[in-house]
């Protein structure tokens, strides 16, 4: 398990914005030993991407409700690529996956958001964006799905900061901010502490919950999904965790599923 890191949401005051930060840096070396465990090197082109879709995601998490669970899938066509980076703030855990192998071609770079609270149905927006920046990409999913404006920037290598607009924000503020206002944003606006949570990279998933992923597979062309093996070696969608699945713990989790 990795240990937890910090992220801290203020309120501007005077600006009507909610700020909030945290320094990443155990949360990357815990993403990166994961992957590193799973076989799953990061490739060079997708690791800026990743990093800042779990920080963002983590961001994002700790200004929503405490019982929220989210999940953001970004295709980018050029790099082709998709990042994966999703929050359970019930739990305290973010979880990320790069993906730059095996993907169809998409006319448009999308934003697909997915929201979850207890006993309401599960949300999906979809929202298009331009460019090849992760953190560009989750500001026009704010604009154009959360219908208010966003922004976030890096303070040195592994502090990321998210500044959002709140009711009667000064958005003429919000759109002049740069790294050097960030760089002084304690001394230069009032901020009041909203909150402190901790979070930390886990995803969650078993041998179970991948036989439960795999059951429809199973279902529809059992003979194709093994071929002439007993046993198919899989990775998470979420983590990129390997699992070794074998065709008769998948016929019996099968069988039990539809008894």
């Amino acid at each position: 398990m990795s240990p937890d890191i910090e992220v801290r949401t203020y309120f501007a005051r005077h600006r009507n914005a909610l700020v909030a930060r945290g320094d990443f840096s155990e949360l990357f070396a815990a993403w990166y030993l994961h992957r590193m465990d799973a076989g799953l090197p990061v490739p060079p082109e997708c690791d800026s991407n990743g990093r800042e879709a779990l920080a963002a995601v983590t961001l994002h998490c700790a200004a929503r409700p405490r019982q929220e669970t989210c999940a953001w899938t970004v295709h980018f066509r050029n790099p082709r690529m998709n990042i994966f980076a999703a929050g359970d703030n019930a739990a305290g855990t973010v979880v990320a996956n790069v993906f730059n192998e095996n993907i169809r071609e998409i006319e448009k770079d999308v934003f697909y958001a997915d929201v979850i609270e207890p006993g309401q149905a599960a949300r999906r927006s979809v929202t298009e964006f331009e460019g090849t920046d992760f953190l560009r990409a989750a500001e026009a999913f704010y604009k154009k799905s959360e219908q208010r404006a966003a922004r976030f920037f890096w303070h040195g290598d592994e502090d990321l900061v998210l500044v959002a607009a709140q009711p009667d924000c000064d958005l003429d503020w919000l759109a002049s901010l740069d790294a050097a206002a960030i760089a002084t944003l304690d001394a230069d606006v009032e901020l009041s502490l909203l909150e402190k949570r901790a979070y930390r990279f886990e995803c969650g998933c078993t041998q179970e919950r991948m036989l439960d992923f795999l059951r429809p597979v199973y279902l529809r062309q059992g003979s194709e999904l093994f071929g002439e093996e007993e046993t198919i070696r899989i990775h998470c969608p979420r983590c990129g965790s390997r699992f070794a699945i074998t065709r008769e713990a998948l016929e019996a989790h099968t069988e039990k599923s539809a008894g």
